[in-house]
């Protein structure tokens, strides 16, 4: 049908991908079953379900690795690096920091479906939509990205989650520059990694994050920081151009 080849409809399907496959799982999971090893298994069959749509109808081009101009890749992934390192930081002062395996393959495997998903797959589309407009690519597939976050509201207050999806969609907006600059998707599927991981390497944290209640001083920083990482995409991309093939 003409309808499906339209590129704005393969965006929505795209952007569907994540919440309809995880929901469709955990109807066929019991509440039992679910454990670290199914959360890792949702994730891997999210990111097949993704890669065999876009083979079969998305068809976008999607770059895994690159490379060349490494420096220049570094120097754009330089400042998503800091912030990462920085949020991660205080992990490193508790004392029940340690390593898992377990973590590290589910956040490996969340990045990968998330990064295809929303880096690989969107950019292109909204590239294709908006005439080759780099910044306004990496702001649609942001905006998406932070969407998908408001599943959430079946377990955490309004409030919450909307500081979540303005989190989500400030360091998609970091990862989409990187992406469209670099065409290098692991680099970003490192960075979400990493991002995602360190907090899981304690327990005390996990439980604290757990308790944390909603203030508006929480929702202030997470706009402050959308802001900022607005500003550097802006910066980065204001003179880049999107080479036609």
């Amino acid at each position: 049908m003409r309808l499906f080849k339209n590129n704005i409809v393969k965006i929505i399907v795209a952007s569907l991908i994540f919440p309809v496959t995880l929901t469709i799982i955990g109807l066929i999971l019991s509440k039992q079953s679910v454990n670290s090893f199914a959360q890792a298994l949702a994730d891997l069959v999210v990111f097949l379900v993704a890669y065999l749509l876009n083979r079969q109808y998305f068809q976008e081009k999607v770059f895994w690795f690159n490379r060349k101009n490494g420096l220049a890749q570094l120097s754009t992934a330089f400042p998503a690096l800091i912030i990462v390192a920085f949020l991660n930081s205080p992990v490193l002062l508790v004392n029940d920091f340690q390593v898992k395996f377990q973590v590290i393959l589910i956040c490996l495997l969340v990045g990968l479906a998330e990064e295809y998903i929303f880096r690989g797959l969107l950019i292109g589309l909204f590239l294709k939509v908006n005439h080759n407009n780099a910044f306004g690519a990496v702001i649609g597939s942001s905006i998406l990205f932070g969407l998908i976050h408001i599943t959430n509201l079946k377990a955490l207050p309004f409030g919450y989650v909307s500081a979540q999806m303005i989190f989500a969609a400030a360091i998609g907006i970091l990862f989409g520059t990187i992406y469209i600059k670099t065409h290098n998707l692991a680099i970003v599927i490192a960075l979400h990694a990493f991002r995602d991981m360190f907090p899981m390497f304690s327990n005390k944290l996990m439980q604290q994050a757990s308790q944390t209640s909603f203030t508006m001083a929480s929702l202030y920083v997470m706009i402050v920081f959308l802001g900022i990482a607005l500003f550097i995409a802006y910066i980065q991309l204001q003179n880049f151009e999107i080479k036609k093939s």
